[in-house]
């Protein structure tokens, strides 16, 4: 276990070496967006808890982490409580194929396995990561079933997902009558394809896509671009 500051916020994390959080994590935290009147947002998938922490520095209600890993959520637990954040901050150990809350979500978000899983998958030798990264446990599909069952009529959803797994993610949702309503395309430079895509989508909302401008990570070798560079240092969290 080692800890490490949450980028561009005051909190700190403990994790396992190099699972911290990761790109993923701090893009989607920076992509949500939170409407006055937000009671409630879950994080499907939660790990250690790193978007809801990061979504708790600009958001001052409930928050519910979703893990089904052990090990990832007693680290949750730890890392919520370590900030002091417990009194609105919560995560359950639950399968998410088979999760219904009580309480409906405003939003939901998730950094979900990006890898299909078949004969040709290479897969790392930790199962904790195979869990994490392949889809071995919950499937695209499956993830967005569970987040139709726990949002409320006209809630958000915010996803960070490979770019090539487009087709299917805009099947699937519109399958389960969500619209996606923002679309922003990561890159690792001007020159590279995107190889990330981040999705906001309502249920049961009407249809008006906004395509946003590129993400762009690098501008040169090894250099972060401008707005890289204001994710990184918290453009989101300060107050």
């Amino acid at each position: 276990m080692t800890k490490r500051d949450l980028l561009g916020t005051k909190l700190d994390i403990y994790s396992e070496y190099g699972k911290a959080f990761n790109l993923d994590t701090i893009l989607l935290s920076d992509f949500t967006r939170i409407p006055k009147g937000t009671k409630l947002i879950m994080d499907f998938g939660t790990g250690n808890a790193a978007v809801m922490l990061y979504l708790s520095q600009k958001y001052e209600g409930e928050l519910l982490g979703v893990e089904i890993q052990e090990s990832r959520y007693q680290k949750a637990i730890y890392n919520i409580n370590m900030n002091q954040l417990d009194a609105r901050v919560h995560v359950v150990l639950e399968d998410l194929n088979v999760f219904k809350h009580h309480k409906l979500a405003d939003i939901i978000v998730s950094n979900p396995p990006f890898f299909k899983v078949n004969d040709k998958t290479k897969q790392s030798d930790d199962l904790d990561m195979q869990i994490a990264k392949h889809e071995l446990y919950l499937n695209l599909e499956s993830l967005i079933l569970a987040v139709r069952r726990n949002i409320k009529h006209g809630g958000l959803f915010f996803m960070i997902h490979k770019a090539d797994r487009l087709e299917d993610i805009m099947k699937h949702l519109n399958e389960n009558d969500f619209t996606i309503k923002r679309m922003r395309f990561v890159h690792p430079s001007l020159s590279h394809e995107p190889n990330q895509v981040l999705i906001e989508a309502r249920y049961k909302g009407s249809y008006h896509l906004t395509v946003m401008p590129p993400l762009i990570q690098y501008k040169e070798l090894n250099q972060y671009s401008d707005e890289m560079l204001s994710i990184y240092q918290g453009r989101s969290y300060k107050k």
